[in-house]
């Protein structure tokens, strides 16, 4: 993600999209969304009982000639899935091989890179009757010895003066040797460039003194080969809070909010005046809020804080920054109001181990004794024995689990059900079993 930094009356924005999904049941949102790594998929093969979530993978970067772990995690997997799926890497002389059945959450497997494989980020495929089902939405990246997969900044100096980047490529002490960066423009200064072998290159960037309006990017060379060039990687504009700033970001402290709440929000970016609290207003949409509290905090962050009014709708809310009346920033999905008896969160208190037993808790809010009642749970495994949901507070639920000692470590998903009905619990429902 291109990232945002300022110097001397210029400010460079980055752009990037703000994912607000799932904060709201699905009783309550009548919008039908694809699951993440379905979209354009066949999902109509996927049988009924069965949901892929997504892959992981033992490695994040890999060289051709590189065999390693990955997983397919879901729930409902068993035999008959298991025989009627295929993988495919997607990708030249990259093989996926050993496909097995661990839990009915995982199916574990090898990605092989072959000697001819591509620079490339790779999402692996699964296949039913030669159609794809679901691409994996998070990449595994493959890079060549001497070329570049990715440069990207990573992180922003409050200043907005400099920001650290960071280069995903594949060199030894003598191909590093031969590596230089340069900008595609003379006042875009590069520093403190350091290899950590043999898959990253970390620098500093810094705009200088007399760098114009306009986008603006790095160029990687091995010698006098041009390699890699990325551009833009940064967008040169004019600063929009007071004579300096810039707002990159608005977010919630908190995402998940009730009726009379307070809510926290977090303005991020660079190079904020001292006195620019006072001369700011937000406005939150569609339904009108009282008048937000704006604090300066530093030069790259504000707070704020808007009571909800006891009658808000159940929805997702939007936040505009304002400056004398001016509109600076626009966020969307920035937090939602949810229903009472909204369960956001289930994970293990502690590690969980084969022969032990723990607990995990459920987190949410407004949550009653009356409705913690007709909740079940339920896992996909015979050898996780989970116990009835307990009422701790308004905020949260626990229940006992027993781990059998023959029970595979791996990833497993919790089922929460409300009478019949499977509740979709946004901020995740798998837990890890560990060695």
């Amino acid at each position: 993600m291109k990232r945002a930094f300022w110097l001397i009356g210029l400010v460079v924005l980055g752009g990037g999209l703000f994912a607000f999904a799932g904060i709201l049941p699905t009783s309550e949102n009548t919008t039908t969304f694809a699951v993440p790594g379905q979209e354009g998929m066949h999902r109509e093969l996927i049988p009924a009982n069965i949901t892929i979530v997504h892959c992981s993978y033992e490695l994040d970067v890999v060289a051709p000639g590189t065999t390693f772990r990955f997983d397919v995690v879901g729930s409902g997997f068993n035999d008959a899935f298991y025989k009627i799926i295929s993988m495919d890497a997607d990708a030249m002389d990259v093989t996926i091989k050993n496909l097995t059945l661990v839990t009915a959450n995982q199916i574990q497997g090898q990605i092989e890179v072959g000697s001819e494989a591509t620079t490339q980020y790779i999402r692996p495929l699964v296949y039913i009757k030669s159609l794809p089902i679901f691409r994996a939405p998070d990449p595994v990246g493959v890079v060549r010895p001497g070329e570049v997969l990715d440069i990207e900044l990573v992180s922003i100096n409050e200043s907005g003066q400099w920001g650290k980047f960071r280069v995903t490529t594949n060199l030894n002490e003598a191909l590093y040797k031969k590596f230089r960066l340069v900008p595609t423009d003379s006042s875009l200064e590069i520093s403190n460039v350091k290899p950590a072998y043999p898959f990253f290159v970390n620098g500093v960037m810094m705009i200088g003194q007399g760098l114009k309006h306009g986008q603006y990017g790095v160029i990687a060379y091995l010698g006098d080969r041009e390699i890699y060039k990325e551009s833009p990687l940064v967008d040169v504009v004019k600063p929009n809070v007071g004579k300096t700033g810039t707002i990159d970001k608005v977010s919630a402290a908190d995402k998940a909010h009730r009726p009379g709440d307070m809510v926290d929000l977090i303005i991020t970016g660079s190079a904020f005046p001292a006195d620019i609290a006072s001369s700011l207003s937000l406005k939150v949409s569609p339904l009108a809020m009282p008048e937000a509290t704006i604090t300066y905090v530093s030069a790259g962050l504000l707070q704020a804080s808007i009571k909800v009014p006891p009658q808000t709708q159940v929805g997702i809310y939007d936040v505009t920054v304002l400056g004398n009346n001016k509109v600076l920033h626009e966020q969307k999905g920035v937090f939602g109001i949810v229903p009472p008896n909204w369960l956001g969160s289930l994970k293990t208190v502690g590690a969980l181990t084969p022969g032990k037993n723990g607990q995990i808790s459920i987190t949410g809010r407004d949550i009653t004794h009356a409705f913690v009642s007709q909740l079940r749970l339920r896992a996909d495994a015979d050898g996780l024995q989970l116990g009835a949901l307990r009422w701790h507070s308004p905020t949260a639920l626990v229940a006992d689990v027993t781990v059998d000692a023959s029970t595979a470590p791996g990833d497993y998903i919790i089922h929460v059900y409300d009478k019949n009905k499977e509740l979709k619990i946004p901020r995740g429902n798998i837990i890890k079993i560990t060695p």
